[in-house]
């Protein structure tokens, strides 16, 4: 068996200039703050177009560019988002049976569920609603949603919901 080394802070040494040691290290140790910011976000929205904001990291949109489009995007834990900003679409993964992922993803006209139901809030012309997705089903939204009016709508919200 290996043996293991382990290096204490100055600040558990024993004497009077312990306490000091240890006000020092701590006031110049940074503090860790997560803002749930999605990584990459920049990178997505010049690639995709589309703007990934903050989430719990229960649903992350899946790697690639896309172009399997939904042939790709079949696993019981995917998500698809039909948009007119890219012909392929936008396939999630939900990690989780809860999980949310605000973002802004213009011209959205449906949502595609596997194994989780979904709730999506959208705006258009400055109102947001929200809409239900059931698991295993197609959803219509902004558009091509015939009793909404067929507006286009900018998905700003998924939500797995179970």
């Amino acid at each position: 068996m290996a043996g293991v080394a382990v290096a204490l802070p100055l600040a558990h040494a024993a004497g009077p200039e312990a306490g000091k040691a240890a006000n020092a290290s701590t006031a110049e140790m940074p503090f860790a703050v997560e803002t749930f910011d999605y990584p990459n976000a920049e990178t997505v929205l010049n690639e995709r177009k589309i703007t990934l904001k903050r989430g719990d990291g229960n649903i992350t949109l899946k790697p690639g560019n896309g172009q399997e489009g939904y042939a790709g995007c079949t696993a019981s834990n995917n998500i698809w988002i039909e948009s007119r900003v890219d012909k392929k679409g936008f396939c999630f993964v939900a990690k989780a049976k809860s999980g949310y992922l605000t973002m802004e993803v213009a011209d959205a006209y449906a949502i595609w569920t596997e194994d989780h139901s979904v709730r999506a809030k959208l705006t258009t012309e400055g109102k947001t609603t929200t809409v239900d997705a059931p698991k295993n089903d197609t959803t219509q939204v902004g558009e091509s949603n015939v009793p909404g009016g067929r507006k286009r709508s900018v998905l700003v919200e998924l939500r797995v919901t179970g």
